[in-house]
């Protein structure tokens, strides 16, 4: 995977609008540290710099600011409490952990695939585009 500014990511893919926010591009949750993800996980970053999703249980939104090959995620979050059982409280909770800091974007137009590496040392997320 190469890394590409997560602008040129996003223009790259500027496809199916998630309607929270206008102009957002969504991504599906497919892989959370190398690991098939629990279905219902997404994450969609809009023009404005709004990111919203799920992590498959719990709903969240936040602001995010954009450099080359960086994204960071600033605090605090908006997110829901719901519980969360067995793998999917897993998942709930690296999902998260993982948006949290600044993360390198990996991008591979070929699959048109991205990554999220957190700096941190959180779980990696691998999220495929959405469709509608």
């Amino acid at each position: 995977m190469r890394f590409l500014p997560l602008a040129v990511a996003l223009a790259a893919v500027a496809a199916p609008a998630i309607a929270q926010t206008s102009g957002a591009t969504g991504w599906t949750l497919i892989s959370v540290d190398g690991m098939a993800a629990e279905d219902g996980g997404m994450l969609a970053f809009s023009a404005d710099g709004a990111v919203f999703g799920t992590t498959g249980c719990n709903r969240f939104n936040g602001t995010v600011v954009a450099a080359p090959g960086l994204v960071t995620f600033n605090p605090p979050f908006a997110t829901t409490k719901m519980a969360c059982a067995g793998a999917m409280a897993t998942q709930d909770e690296k999902v998260l952990k993982a948006l949290k800091g600044t993360a390198a974007v990996a991008y591979d137009p070929v699959s048109d695939r991205m990554s999220l590496i957190p700096d941190t040392g959180a779980a990696v997320l691998g999220f495929a585009r959405a469709v509608e």
